[in-house]
């Protein structure tokens, strides 16, 4: 397998993960979000692969720079 293609699907692996993010309808939610995100930035650093790790890190990044709100339903 060629380095182009190992490198194409890691790319489809996390553009499937990140079109699948969930919509928050809690701190909580978007919390516990962002902690599995971090274990699997973790774990792709384990196994040497940077790359996806440190682009978990920056949508990490991005989810607790963006400000949360909760719409309340009356």
């Amino acid at each position: 397998m060629s380095l182009a293609k190992i490198l194409q699907a890691e790319y489809a692996d996390l553009a499937e993960e990140v079109e699948s993010m969930p919509e928050f309808e809690t701190q909580q939610q978007l919390d516990e979000y962002i902690a599995k995100l971090e274990s699997d930035m973790r774990e792709a650093a384990k196994k040497f692969e940077f790359e996806k790790a440190a682009r978990l890190r920056d949508t990490i990044k991005e989810l607790r720079t963006k400000e949360f709100s909760v719409q309340l339903v009356s």
